[in-house]
This record gives C-alpha cells, structure tokens and sequence, in this order.
C-alpha cells in the first residue's frame, strides 16, 4: 500500500515509516502541503495521513478541501497534536475519513494500516471482477474467426 504522510515533524515520519514497513508498505512524505498538492496525482496513494498544524502557506485542513475540490476519493486520516473539542468534526466536515491525535499509538497505527490495506485488497478484487464481467464472451464463430486468423498468420 502507498501512503502520502504530509507531516513536518521528522519523529513522527520516522515512527510512521517504520511501522509501514512492519507491513511492507510505502510512505512518501511532504512537510509542505503544497509540494503534496502538487504530486498527489503522481503518486496515486492509498491511504493519506494529513498533519493539520502544517508548516508552509497552507494547512492540512486546506490541503484536504483542495484534494476533494479536485475530486480526490482516496482516504484521508487527519493525524493532530491539537485535539482540541471540534477538532475532529472540522476536520471531517473538510473531508477527512478519519481523525487521529497525536501522539499515536502504535496499535492504532498497525490496525489503521490493516483496516485500509483490507479495503485496498477488496476494491481491487471487485475491479478485477467487474471487468472479467465486462468482456464479451467468445462466440463459436468469433473462436473460428480467431482460429482460422492464427492458421494463416502461421503459414
């Protein structure tokens, strides 16, 4: 699983990153919200942790509203030191799935990245069935076709 940690705080990256890699997972980290702007469509994450008090011209919380103005799906988890009383509604009203407070605990950082890397494995198995469901069966005259195609490519 890919994972975007915009977070300027380099011992929390580096608490992140190693528990990522307990589970074999990539982090790609951003310490401004606008170099993760600008790279989110390359990166294609699965799974977004977003810092709210970021360093930079822009906080998470408008980092996250420009990811969903922009028509981004992907989860985002607001992670925050100031978890203060409506906190968690406002980053959720910005378009945050989920809300954490620092420090995070390790457990809840594992179970977090086995619940989406779960849903990850889901969504993929039902693409992939969609489009086995999609593609037109062969028919007997479209099986000859091919056949008789292959027989005198061969010649």
């Amino acid at each position: 699983m890919r994972i975007v940690y915009v977070e300027d705080n380099l011992a929390n990256v580096h608490l992140v990153k190693r528990v990522a890699r307990m589970g074999k997972h990539e982090v790609i980290n951003y310490i401004d919200g606008m170099d993760a702007l600008n790279n989110f469509a390359t990166d294609k994450p699965d799974l977004v942790l977003m810092d709210i008090q970021l360093a930079g011209e822009l906080t998470g919380i408008e980092v996250v509203q420009k990811l969903r103005n922009d028509g981004f799906t992907t989860p985002i988890i607001a992670v925050t030191a100031y978890a203060m009383v409506g906190d968690k509604e406002r980053c959720i009203e910005a378009g945050c799935t989920g809300y954490m407070s620092k420090p995070i605990p390790v457990t809840d950082l594992v179970n977090l990245f086995h619940e989406y890397e779960k849903l990850e494995q889901e969504t993929e198995k039902e693409a992939t069935e969609e489009k086995v469901q999609e593609q037109p069966a062969k028919t007997e005259a479209s099986e000859a076709a091919e056949t008789a195609t292959k027989a005198e490519t061969s010649e």
